[in-house]
């Protein structure tokens, strides 16, 4: 892993998944969004200006989350600013959680691993299958209305991905495009249908995509506790670039 790599990813993924409302705090970016996105819902911390101190940006960053009810979450990667970020907030009685990964892969690799019989469909706008699986068993079932506010602020960035088994609409994934590489969002399979392929399925198509598109890189963000997850990326052709996670205000 390279800084300048860690970086120009942690920057892409901002951009990747914008936000509802965003404000900028001395080179730090605050968002907040709803539902369950940590991305959506805490501070950028990809750089930092010298107009405050730590105490005063971390106090401002508490108090424009309480004015929106939520806790302040601030995310720690290996680019976060400034230094001794962690440290610090670990001593203010920020707890740790969500610790991930960030994987990226080359779409042809990707596409000879997970070669599949089931089939499997990108398309430009979420089809019914599609919607069906995200707002019914995935982690934004409960708020439908945060992941299509995402779906809408991304607009034709967005390239919807659908796998099927024995006729049944069995996983999904959102390619979100960028300039030169393709982000793999929001996995997810039926959890009766697990087991069967479809998530290969999913990624085959999604690496078929970027190809046709002439994308010449894959990323994607994983749960680092995930081992299932984790054990299908990389043994299709994802390689880890770097770790991060997130602090969030309270004991812990």
């Amino acid at each position: 892993m390279t800084e300048s790599l860690a970086g120009e990813l942690e920057r892409l993924v901002v951009d990747a998944w914008p936000a509802a409302e965003t404000e900028e705090l001395d080179g730090w970016l605050l968002r907040a969004s709803g539902g369950p996105t940590h991305r959506g819902n805490s501070v950028a911390t990809l750089s930092a200006g010298s107009t405050l101190s730590l105490a005063e940006r971390v106090a401002r960053v508490e108090q424009w989350y309480r004015d929106r009810g939520r806790t302040a979450e601030i995310q720690i990667g290996p680019t976060a600013a400034p230094d001794g970020l962690d440290a610090a907030l670990e001593q203010r009685g920020y707890r740790r959680y969500g610790d991930s990964v960030a994987a990226i892969a080359v779409p042809q690799l990707v596409s000879d691993h997970t070669k599949s019989v089931l089939k499997a469909h990108v398309e430009s706008e979420p089809n019914a299958e599609w919607l069906g699986i995200a707002e019914g068993s995935s982690r934004h079932a409960s708020t439908t209305d945060v992941l299509r506010g995402f779906l809408a602020r991304l607009g034709p960035r967005c390239r919807f991905a659908t796998a099927w088994v024995q006729e049944q609409p069995a996983a999904i994934g959102l390619g979100i495009t960028s300039p030169g590489r393709l982000g793999i969002y929001a996995m997810h399979t039926v959890p009766e249908l697990r087991r069967r392929g479809a998530a290969r399925a999913v990624l085959h198509a999604l690496a078929g995509n970027a190809l046709a598109e002439g994308y010449g890189e894959l990323y994607l963000l994983v749960d680092a506790q995930n081992m299932a997850a984790r054990s299908l990326y990389t043994h299709n052709g994802f390689r880890d670039v770097y770790h991060y996670h997130y602090r969030v205000q309270g004991a812990g």
